[in-house]
């Protein structure tokens, strides 16, 4: 009798085993698409180093710094016939990333004379600026030619790296899907709009070009320049959950909420914030100028190469 049975319980088994497979393919995909960019902007710093410079480089103790011409701007005299300049309209927007270079370069080691000291002697005694440092019993003058933010877009070399996944209603993945190319064009232009934005975007970033001076002779010694861009936005990613059948896709506008038992491991609250992203932006050109800056003082010392 159990051996006329046995095969009725593995048919049973196997039918059963066949409807768990069926329910674990939903018509659910979610499609994840990231903007991958060149990195010839993130890439290592310029620098050129004469061999006067090698050979001095442990004897340089002191050093001036002279900001670019945009940041020194005297302003407009008081009369057609000249008058004394209005040494007051100094941009303050370049001071901040002045101080910053100020502030690394005494970091590695060296005594640094302001920029202002310098300005203001050459301005008030009408003197040469490598004069006016001279005074000051500077070695070395670091000119910076350019310490500016700049915004970049994806340059034509930017790609698209797309990936399909199995997914719940919920928009949560399960496993990699593989789809027919008939699928893949439809997936592509659901999410078309969406790469589009990003496209569209500006990632910011900041330059930065110096000429180190040798105050007695007047000689250039060494070049430095770099450009770094914020790396937190260099690869955005876009995801779009999709809804699929025989007649083809949709995309999901709003996820269904999970299903729970009632029981909880955590919460989260959102709360608003009337944030700016000019702010934003200008934090981050911040924390990249500070990039800058240290890496170049640390060459400058030798400690990097």
């Amino acid at each position: 009798m159990q051996h006329r049975r046995l095969p009725g319980l593995v048919v049973g088994l196997l039918g059963l085993v066949a409807l768990a497979g069926c329910g674990t393919s939903t018509p659910y995909y979610l499609i994840e698409s990231r903007l991958v960019q060149s990195s010839r902007h993130l890439g290592s710093p310029d620098v050129t180093e004469t061999p006067v410079f090698r050979g001095m480089r442990g004897g340089v103790r002191t050093l001036g710094l002279q900001p670019p011409d945009v940041c020194a701007d005297r302003g407009l005299s008081r009369s057609s016939g000249g008058g004394d300049p209005q040494i007051g309209v100094l941009r303050t927007r370049c001071g901040v990333e002045m101080a910053e270079l100020e502030r690394a370069l005494a970091r590695a080691g060296y005594r640094v004379v302001s920029w202002g000291a310098i300005h203001h002697l050459a301005t008030r005694q009408e003197k040469p600026v490598l004069e006016a440092a001279s005074e000051l019993d500077v070695d070395v003058l670091l000119q910076v030619n350019a310490l500016e933010r700049v915004e970049l877009q994806p340059g034509r070399d930017a790609r698209f790296e797309r990936r399909f996944y199995r997914a719940r209603r919920s928009g949560e993945r399960t496993e990699p899907a593989r789809v027919t190319p008939v699928r893949r064009s439809e997936f592509e232009a659901l999410v078309a709009p969406r790469e589009a934005r990003l496209v569209t975007g500006k990632r910011v970033g900041a330059t930065i070009n110096v000429s180190a001076i040798q105050v007695a002779t007047g000689a250039a010694l060494w070049f430095y320049e770099w450009t770094r861009v914020d790396e937190v936005a260099s690869q955005p990613l876009v995801e779009v959950l999709a809804d699929c059948d025989d007649a083809g896709c949709a995309e999901v506008r709003e996820t269904a909420p999970v299903e729970s038992d009632g029981l909880v491991e955590g919460s989260i609250s959102g709360i608003s914030l009337a944030g700016d992203p000019a702010d934003e932006s200008q934090a981050i050109f911040q924390e990249l100028v500070r990039e800058l800056v240290t890496d170049l003082a640390e060459r400058f010392a030798g400690r990097r190469s």
